[in-house]
Parts: structure tokens; sequence; C-alpha cells
């Protein structure tokens, strides 16, 4: 089955009342090798975050990274696919929605 994420995203009106800005089955999804397809849901650039764009940042360009940035993104891997463990520049969520998440490295803490 296609990886089928609904998004919904909210901000506010020109008054300042909390409004839905987008609900939808994302229109991203991608898939870079069998068995493995991502959806950006949403991304970040720069600190503090400015969201008071009306720019849909699910939509951005990014690689694995966005540098200086956030990237919420969802994964579906079919069963047998192996996750790649990567480092990146930017700060990234994952969510499992079932099965089972195998993490093999390990973190290191600078002194």
């Amino acid at each position: 089955m296609a990886l089928q994420i609904r998004r919904v995203v909210t901000g506010h009106d020109s008054s300042g009342r909390a409004v839905v800005k987008i609900d939808e089955v994302a229109r991203n999804p991608v898939s870079s090798r069998a068995g493995a397809t991502a959806c950006v849901v949403w991304t970040t650039e720069g600190f503090p975050v400015d969201n008071t764009g009306e720019e849909d940042a699910g939509l951005r360009k990014t690689g694995t990274t966005l540098d200086n940035g956030t990237v919420f993104r969802i994964l579906e891997l079919a069963p047998g696919v192996t996750p790649r463990n990567h480092r990146t520049d930017s700060i990234d969520y994952a969510v499992v929605m079932s099965g089972k998440w195998t993490w093999s490295s390990t973190i290191r803490r600078s002194t």
C-alpha cells in the first residue's frame, strides 16, 4: 500500500484566531530505493523559528538534512528493508507508526 499521510497544519488568521491552514493527504511522498517511502510533513529554517508566512513548509526542498533547521518526515519501510543510519546538521524527527525500529548506532557525547 502506498504511503498516505494526512497533514493538518494550523496557523492564525488576520485577527489572531487559530485556524486550520492545511488539511490534506500529503502530496509529496518520495521513494529513493525499493521498499522505502518518505513524506516530509513539515520543516523549519533558522532559530528562532518564524512561522508567520503563508508558505507550506512541508513542501520545502530538502535532502537528508536541512542546514540550521528541522525536518519532520514519516518513513515507511517494507518488511526486510534496512533503515539507513546517518548524521545530519538538522534536528530531525522520526515516527514509527507500527513494526519495530532497531537502532544500532552509538550516540557519542563530546566532552
